[in-house]
């Protein structure tokens, strides 16, 4: 029966947002449209949809990019177990003793 504080409260605040649909296919195809609109010999459309083309990424076969990580990843590995091999000799060989006596 007692209210907090003294006088009234602020009435919260009423945003007038309307939600809208939103279809990516559709502006991207009206994109695609706009750009290969008008004359095609001008150079500045030609190199904005070369660009645009570029910029796209690759939306292809999943499967395919998964066995090239794959194969990127064993690349690394095998390179790893290499150096780690050549580091093992060289820490182990008598040579570098001798080049360290030398300089120490």
């Amino acid at each position: 029966m007692f209210a907090s504080g003294f006088g009234k409260r602020p009435k919260h605040k009423k945003f007038g947002y309307i939600p809208r649909f939103y279809d990516e296919e559709k502006e991207r195809l009206e994109q695609v449209v706009n750009r290969h609109k008008g004359d095609k010999n001008d150079a500045d459309k030609a190199k904005q949809r070369i660009s645009a083309g570029l910029r796209q990424r690759y939306t292809g076969d999943d499967a395919y990019r998964k066995q090239h990580v794959k194969k990127s990843n064993f690349r690394i590995l095998y390179v790893l177990v290499i150096l780690c091999f050549v580091t093992y000799l060289i820490l182990t060989s008598d040579r570098i003793q001798l080049v360290l006596e030398t300089f120490g």
